[in-house]
């Protein structure tokens, strides 16, 4: 876990997909920074939260699936009732799926890639912002990707579910900025995640030349982002993107 900072005392933050990679690195970012933390995931919270509380921190597990409408309420509704407030939601689940181009991916999977990745995104924002607004204070970080930027092989769903994520998040930062309500994401570029299960040998090889630093994020260097857009040093920023990708879009 990262050295000590006090830069989220008392604050409460939900963080999807913390079972493992961007989500567990961010999870233990705010821990260390004082935040209690909801480790959401749908089957590794358990041990995201037991390894934060072993280092000191506090965090507490929440299986879910991000689909599921009634799921997002009743998790809001418990962390609300025990602990008042929500000051920190980070979407960062989501999933990709090898041979996924326009012509072959199948309705089936279409629609997985595009619930999960956009429409779990949506889902968590909606259980989280009144209780924001109400309290005009709150900070969402969601995790788009450089797919949302760039037309990736192999990736048609992939794409457009993270182009959905970076247009929502434009809007809602928008939307939502007078409520003192900030809104942003994070675009990363391959990341060495349990989501590279998913992509082929082939779209590895081929993404590495497009980074010109040369190699690929590890996932404390995209979550260390995450932390900076949900911390009060990013109070005048809002409905962005950040690029987390060594330079990829930049080319």
């Amino acid at each position: 876990m990262p050295s000590p900072s006090p830069q989220f005392d008392g604050k409460i933050a939900i963080v999807t997909g913390a079972g493992s990679g961007i989500g567990r690195a961010a999870a233990e970012g705010f821990a260390t920074g004082g935040a209690t933390v909801i480790c959401v995931d749908w089957k590794e919270a358990d041990e995201a939260a037991a390894a934060i509380r072993a280092t000191g921190g506090r965090a507490e597990a929440a299986s879910l699936d991000v689909r599921d409408a009634e799921g997002w309420t009743e998790l809001v509704q418990d962390v609300l009732g025990r602990h008042g407030r929500i000051d920190i939601l980070v979407n960062n689940a989501g999933i990709a799926v090898a041979g996924d181009t326009a012509i072959d991916v199948s309705e089936a999977v279409w629609d997985r890639i595009l619930d999960i990745n956009a429409k779990g995104v949506w889902l968590g924002m909606r259980a989280v912002l009144p209780g924001m607004v109400a309290r005009r204070s709150g900070k969402i970080c969601n995790v788009a990707s450089t797919a949302a930027h760039i037309g990736l092989r192999d990736a048609a769903a992939y794409c457009a579910s993270k182009g959905a994520v970076l247009a929502l998040t434009r809007q809602a930062g928008v939307q939502y900025a007078p409520h003192n309500v900030q809104i942003n994401s994070v675009s990363p570029g391959t990341t060495m995640t349990g989501i590279q299960r998913d992509v082929t040998d082939a779209q590895r090889a081929a993404f590495l030349p497009l980074t010109p630093i040369g190699r690929f994020a590890e996932s404390p260097e995209v979550a260390a982002v995450i932390l900076f857009l949900c911390s009060d040093g990013s109070s005048f920023v809002t409905g962005s993107d950040v690029s987390v990708d060594g330079g990829m879009v930049a080319l």
